[in-house]
């Protein structure tokens, strides 16, 4: 026998298979004579569609006149030129706040130069193909062309020449998108757009004309602002003060929607005099008597005492409704019931007691505040019972009845979860009532039937009609979106939670409902998107919001211009900016989702 031993023959890695363009369409595009087919049927029709549309948008004869001519009808109707600077100044400090947060939180981070390449390969490709196809003049034909070339050669280059870093992410992504807001910059000082005029005759004709200074340096500004808070945010978010300034812009954000919405915008004509005489004892009784009450319930030894008075205060407040007083003391009253009711739970002990103290009181000065601002009339003159119209009260409808609804959603969907007969019964009719009649139904009760039923010396605008209408119908909606995810949640988590001798109202809010919340987040957006494209039934009871410009009131202007038959421009301007803010939703869900770990056990 020989003592030698065989060496272990060694391993050899398999070749990586062949990749290419050519090997992807191959296996892809025309694996078998079907696929041939398919492919070369769905690029035609692809094709067709393209050249169609551009062929609509670059038609000589298009009345995009009177898209560029009412632009600030569109956005905020009839708001005097002489006060844009509040718009103006909302819009950049909205701009400035999401700086700060993307710099603070984060987001955005870096991308992978191949991704990157296949986004700019696919813009690349979409200008090539539309200078080929649009019926524009030689020197845009050719503009076209060149700038789709060089974004084709950026994306080849940044998907190919990097070699293995392709994959690495290095690309950082704000870094883009301080690019593209650039490139913008310089189109709107550039760019010509479409513009009525008349000849030397004065008949009407179009004429080709750069955006005015009074939009494009307001833009500019913004951008440029927003740049520099992010960068500087940007340099402090490692630093000791991190968490401090990220609860600082949380509290700014809340803050911001109703306090552009009524104080900057409206411009309300503020009586002090009845601040001194009402709003301030109202502040100090509420202060004084709620701080009592909660120190009291939410002692331990209180026990059930706390919820019984909790319970009497919560019929107290719902009773007030019935008699007359001011609304905000109504409103104060409510509050205190919940409060009460959820010290026992959430009222601590010590410090922790003490800021739920002090949180009350905050709830009662901003109440106060805000129930003063509403009562007061607002400075800006316009037509109509609102002081906003167009896109602005597009996005004032859809933000604040996502807002309200979903508080009441949560309840409903609690309520129709719970063990007590009568919250499940009124939870379970309410839901099937609302869902059970189209929104549009709704909104006609709210303006013809509304009316009627209040009683006398109280009336509600046009605009919150349509907001309570829309939250009332929201909330059912998203009521049984949270419910599928309660329901999701298993019976172990609840046992678990009892071994730990937490509440059930503790367990909810602490256990069940972040759960229930992360599992149907795409639900949860599915509905955010339908009431941002449900806004525009308020045309059909007449409030001036985007598509009731786009659809009725410009297309029927003779003066200065006349814009009649001008609809399919208007209508497509709408549709392609309802689109712009519902694909920001999509995306912005989708990266929610992966962040949370949606789906993922």
């Amino acid at each position: 026998m020989s003592d030698m031993m065989t060496a272990p023959e060694l391993e050899i890695a398999p070749e990586p298979p062949p990749k290419g363009p050519r090997i992807w369409m191959k296996d892809n595009l025309f694996s078998t004579p079907a696929s041939i087919v398919m492919t070369i049927v769905s690029l035609v029709v692809v094709v067709l569609a393209y050249r169609g549309l551009l062929a609509f948008v670059f038609d000589p004869l298009g009345r995009w006149d009177a898209v560029t001519f009412n632009m600030k009808l569109l956005m905020v109707q009839a708001y005097p030129a002489d006060v844009l600077w509040r718009v103006w100044g909302s819009v950049g400090f909205i701009f400035s706040m999401a700086a700060a947060s993307f710099a603070m939180w984060k987001i955005g981070g870096m991308a992978e130069p191949r991704n990157v390449g296949k986004g700019f390969m696919g813009a690349g490709g979409g200008i090539v193909l539309g200078g080929v196809l649009a019926p524009i003049s030689t020197t845009g034909r050719l503009t076209w062309i060149v700038v789709g070339i060089v974004l084709l050669a950026i994306g080849w280059a940044l998907r190919t020449l990097t070699g293995e870093r392709a994959k690495e992410p290095i690309v950082p992504v704000m870094g883009l998108v301080g690019i593209g807001f650039v490139v913008i910059t310089a189109l709107i000082w550039t760019i010509e757009l479409p513009w009525p005029s008349r000849d030397a005759e004065g008949n009407q004709m179009i004429i080709q004309q750069g955006i005015a200074t009074t939009t494009t340096i307001p833009w500019t500004l913004i951008f440029a602002i927003s740049a520099i808070v992010y960068v500087m945010f940007k340099l402090i978010a490692n630093s000791s003060k991190g968490a401090a300034i990220r609860g600082t812009l949380a509290v700014l954000w809340a803050l911001s929607f109703p306090v552009l919405l009524l104080i900057v915008l409206r411009d309300p004509g503020l009586d002090w005099s009845k601040a001194v005489s009402f709003y301030i004892p109202v502040i100090i009784g509420f202060s004084l008597v709620g701080w009592l009450i909660l120190a009291f319930v939410s002692r331990p030894k209180v026990g059930e005492l706390g919820r019984v008075i909790g319970a009497v205060l919560l019929v107290i407040g719902v009773g007030s409704f019935a008699i007359s007083m001011p609304f905000v003391i109504r409103f104060l009253l409510l509050f205190l019931a919940v409060a009460a009711l959820a010290a026992p739970t959430f009222g601590g002990e010590g410090a922790a007691n003490r800021k739920y103290l002090m949180g009350w009181i905050g709830v009662v000065v901003l109440t106060s505040i805000g129930a003063f601002v509403i009562a007061s009339e607002s400075l800006i003159e316009v037509p109509g019972s609102f002081f906003l119209g167009g896109l602005s009260l597009t996005i004032v409808l859809a933000f604040t009845s996502i807002v309200l609804s979903f508080p009441l959603g949560i309840l409903l969907a609690l309520g129709r979860t719970s063990t007590m007969p009568i919250f499940r019964l009124m939870s379970t009719a309410y839901i099937e009532l609302v869902r059970g009649v189209p929104l549009i139904t709704w909104l006609l009760v709210a303006f013809l039937m509304l009316p009627v039923a209040l009683p006398n010396g109280i009336e509600i605008g046009g605009v919150m009609r349509a907001i309570g209408a829309m939250t009332f119908f929201n909330a059912a909606y998203l009521a049984e979106n949270v419910r599928g995810g309660l329901q999701s949640i298993h019976t172990g988590q609840r046992e678990a939670s009892k071994a730990l001798g937490l509440s059930t109202l503790q367990e909810t809010v602490f256990i069940t409902l972040p759960q229930a919340l992360r599992a149907v987040i795409p639900a949860l957006v599915g509905q955010v998107i339908a009431t941002f494209k449900d806004t525009s039934l308020v045309t059909i009871v007449g409030l001036f919001d985007f598509l009731h410009m786009a659809r009725q009131v410009i297309p029927a202007q003779s003066q200065p211009f006349s814009f009649l038959g001008s609809i399919k421009w208007t209508l497509v301007f709408a549709a392609a900016v309802y689109w712009i803010f519902t694909f920001t939703f999509s995306r912005v869900s989708q990266r929610l989702e992966k962040k949370l770990g949606v789906g993922e056990r």
